[in-house]
């Protein structure tokens, strides 16, 4: 029996890299740490800069207070602060970092050098670390305030080494971590250089706009809306965005609870409980939200990098959170805060009927009711029924899209359909090969999602959403197959994307491509796409491009093929017509005719049915007809 090994006390070397693990996992981790101690220093100028993702070099400049040449030393112990003096203080921070443990677990894995100057004092002083033993402090030149380089993270631990991601990964996350700083303290003005190019650069304004202006850019900061509320002594403020500005995953929502940054999935499922009906399915708010509550109802000690917390009334402050988002979109995009501003708005000009303006068409429109026969427009049962009329109509089943016949337009889709949009007209009657063998007859729409068709001594129930969206695939999958996937922009569409999203696109770049796209870098922040899949609009490929880059960076185990296709079927998911939206006669009777001349599977490209049929005999049982 082999002897147990008796209990020893760890050497100190050991121990620290044990608790850097926990403070310092990745470039972005050690940059947390440092720009929190840049803005307790009182700092309001802060420099970013780093090279190949920031393992090799990371580099950090504030103007804050600086360090005393006395306490340089002391700086790099553990546990060593001058942020909390008792176990007290621990239930009231309210500074970012109090832990002690920064600067001794950056050391302890990393080659550090720190330059600081006081502010009382006239010269700095400069020390160097490296694997946590210090190797020279010497007087040196300094401004005011402190400098920070780390180099070679790591270089002691090799096994931690070899589990961090490529460069080009690992400077996403800086970036990302930079732009949640950034959202947190818009009154300081932050510069993120990454391999010698500028990446973020806040004004310092004390505006949180600004601040996003400067992460998303300028049509996304023009659409975002402004929340302000107070509840329970819990204020909420900040800005949210809904609608086209909406992402395809949550990485764009960012919390702060008394101006830290923190992940909370009671805050998220708030924040997305008041945008629902704001929202299509798969897409999620954009936000940064600052929430504001007295330091005894929350805890933030609870992991060592101070991204988790804990609330005593989770109730309350997820009630403040949701109350203070669905307020504020009452008052912002939707319905009702357009005939708000409407009101408010003066009246616009009259436009001349006899000459309207050269670079609008106008959208052809129902024919209104007749002055002289007081006439309506076509009824819904006649439209369609004149529509199937003639036709050879076997069962209402999938089959491939036929091609058009000589003569014949293709069937309008639906990509079109929008209030603006000119409606879209049935395709021309074909000449029957002989007789109706099973008659059609549209009964209605219920529920604004379910189309009613009777076929036979059967009754369909057709969901106008799976629907539209099969036929979308197969119409993109068929034209990506021959080489007609793609229509060229007159205009290249230029779309700014964060540093995350360029690293996801260089990885997904073949993927991108095969469904349609033709793009390119403009620069680091934007892409130019001179090209769209045909089943999208000008107006609507730059969100959707967006929404594919969020898309494929969540299917990282699946093949090539299959990612190739995921994006495929989000596009004609986002393009397809939505539950609720009202469809017109004609458009009904367009989305019956693809179905019937299509061989695709009855499912969505998700494996939803898109029929559910109900025989006569079912419901003559169910009304007790028959037994």
């Amino acid at each position: 029996m082999q002897q147990r090994a008796r209990i020893a006390r760890l050497p100190e070397e050991v121990v620290g890299k044990i608790a850097a693990g926990e403070v310092v996992e990745s470039p972005a981790a050690a940059l947390k740490e440092l720009l929190e101690n840049s803005i307790d220093a009182g700092a309001t100028a802060v420099t970013v800069e780093t090279r190949e993702g920031g393992i090799t070099y990371l580099r950090v400049t504030d103007n804050g207070h600086g360090i005393t040449a006395e306490d340089v030393r002391m700086a790099f112990e553990r546990h060593a602060t001058s942020k909390i003096r008792s176990a007290e203080d621990l239930f009231a921070v309210q500074s970012l970092g109090f832990r002690g443990e920064a600067l001794a677990s950056i050391a302890a894995v990393a080659k550090v050098t720190l330059t600081t100057r006081a502010r009382q004092e006239d010269r700095g002083v400069r020390v160097r670390y490296e694997g946590g033993v210090m190797q020279d402090i010497r007087d040196a030149a300094s401004p005011e305030g402190t400098a920070i380089i780390v180099e070679d993270l790591f270089f002691n631990t090799p096994a931690r080494l070899k589990f961090l991601k490529k460069p080009a990964t690992e400077g996403a996350r800086v970036a990302d971590m930079v732009s949640r700083i950034l959202l947190c303290r818009p009154d300081i003005s932050f510069r993120l250089v990454q391999n010698y190019k500028q990446v973020y650069h806040s004004p310092g304004d004390g505006k949180l706009l600004s601040a996003m202006y400067a992460v998303y850019g300028r049509e996304a900061a023009a659409q975002l809306v402004p929340v302000a509320a107070t509840d329970g002594g819990v204020r909420v403020s900040g800005l949210v965005g809904v609608g086209p500005v909406a992402r395809g995953n949550r990485a764009h929502q960012s919390f702060f609870i008394n101006g830290r940054f923190v992940r909370s999935p009671l805050l998220t499922q708030a924040l997305e409980a008041a945008c629902r009906e704001r929202v299509v399915n798969g897409q999620f708010p954009l936000c940064a939200l600052h929430i504001i509550l007295p330091a005894g109802l929350v805890d933030v000690n609870v992991h060592p990098n101070k991204l988790e917390v804990r609330f005593s009334d989770e109730a309350l402050v997820a009630q403040a959170v949701s109350c203070a988002v669905a307020d504020a979109l009452c008052q912002g995009p939707g319905l009702g805060g357009a005939l708000r501003r409407a009101s408010a708005a003066p009246p616009s000009p009259p436009v001349s009927q006899a000459s309207p303006p050269q670079d609008a068409p106008s959208a052809p429109a129902l024919p209104p009711e007749s002055p002289e026969t007081g006439a309506m427009p076509p009824r819904f049962a006649d439209v369609v029924q004149s529509f199937f009329a003639g036709l050879e109509a076997p069962p209402l089943r999938v089959r491939e899209t036929a091609r058009s016949l000589p003569g014949q337009a293709q069937p309008p889709a639906f990509a079109s359909h929008s209030p603006q949009a000119a409606p879209i007209r049935a395709q021309q009657p074909v000449a029957a090969a002989g007789p109706v063998s099973v008659p059609f007859r549209v009964i209605g729409v219920v529920f604004q999602t379910y189309i009613l068709v009777e076929c036979g001594d059967e009754l369909l129930l057709i969901d106008q959403h799976a629907a539209h969206e099969r036929m979308l695939y197969e119409r993109l999958t068929r034209s990506l197959a021959d080489g007609t996937g793609s229509q060229q922009l007159l205009t290249p569409l230029v779309v700014r994307v964060t540093p995350a999203e360029r690293d996801r696109l260089n990885a997904y770049m073949d993927e991108v491509l095969a469904t349609g796209f033709d793009l390119d870098f403009f620069d680091d922040e934007t892409v130019r796409i001179r090209a769209v899949p045909v089943i999208l609009g000008e107006a609507e490929a730059g969100g959707l491009f967006t929404a594919l880059l969020d898309q494929l960076g969540t299917l990282r185990v699946l093949a090539t093929a299959q990612k190739r296709r995921e994006a495929i079927v989000q596009m004609a998911c986002k393009r397809a017509v939505k539950g609720g939206d009202a469809l017109d006669g004609q458009e009904i009777a367009t989305l019956l005719a693809q179905m019937r001349d299509s061989d695709a599977p009855p499912t969505c490209p998700h494996g939803r049915p898109l029929v559910v049929v109900i025989p006569k005999r079912e419901l003559e049982k169910r009304f007790k007809r028959i037994v």
